[in-house]
């Protein structure tokens, strides 16, 4: 079932890690091995929690959920989190019908854009494999960088500043389709506003579908431009 806000897409936003790229595998196994350190293990419920948040806000949270708060600081963690991501993040596969749907928006000249709680070193070690199809989007938000986003997600500034950054932004957010997979994403599209198709993680699937989102796939693959008003697959 799609449910949608009964308004034409005009524009498109798309979230990165765990939408497009497969890095959210990255980033658990490096939070294992982190945890690991410490004799703590990362469950489903953490990286749900995570998901979608810039990194220093989501490992403030993760120490101090599990307690190690006194024995590593906020710094020292990212910094050794990030040697191990630094490694991992160029070997990342795109997620099937990624590649296709970006092409497709481009050849059709459906204003397109990408908001990630990423910052964008992150995002240029993760895109090295994929320019050859990630630089038909011309807009790119990462949030981290943007001294302007305050919050990130499951607060919508980042999508509304993106949605600002249109050539002829739409004047009302439910003319934007976001494509995300965290809860917290999802959610902050919600509040921005806009519409919303969920590929979520199969383990946080039931818990996307509580929200009120226009519809949940299971791959990129299955997404049916047509229901949002947008030209159909050739």
């Amino acid at each position: 079932m799609t449910r949608t806000s009964g308004k034409r897409v005009t524009h498109v936003i798309l979230d990165v890690d765990g939408t497009l790229l497969d890095t959210e595998t990255c980033y658990e196994k490096a939070n294992q091995e982190m945890l690991a350190k410490f004799g703590r293990k990362f469950t489903s419920e953490m990286k749900a929690n995570m998901m979608g948040r810039n990194g220093v806000e989501a490992v403030a949270w993760l120490i101090k959920e599990v307690g190690i708060s006194d024995k590593i600081s906020v710094e020292d963690f990212v910094a050794q989190k990030d040697a191990m991501l630094a490694e991992m993040f160029p070997k990342c596969n795109a997620f099937p019908g990624a590649e296709r749907l970006v092409r497709h928006f481009a050849k059709h000249h459906i204003p397109m854009a990408i908001c990630s709680g990423s910052c964008y070193r992150k995002f240029e070690q993760k895109a090295i494999r994929h320019r050859h199809w990630m630089d038909l989007i011309p807009i790119k938000v990462l949030c981290a960088d943007e001294k302007e986003i305050k919050r990130g997600k499951p607060y919508p500034d980042g999508f509304l500043m993106t949605m600002r950054k249109f050539c002829n932004a739409p004047a009302d957010p439910s003319h934007v389709l976001v494509i995300e997979d965290s809860p917290n994403g999802v959610q902050a599209t919600i509040a921005a506003g806009m519409q919303c198709v969920a590929v979520p993680d199969p383990a946080l699937r039931s818990q996307v579908q509580l929200l009120n989102v226009s519809k949940v796939l299971t791959s990129l693959e299955e997404f049916k431009p047509e229901e949002f008003g947008l030209p159909p697959f050739d």
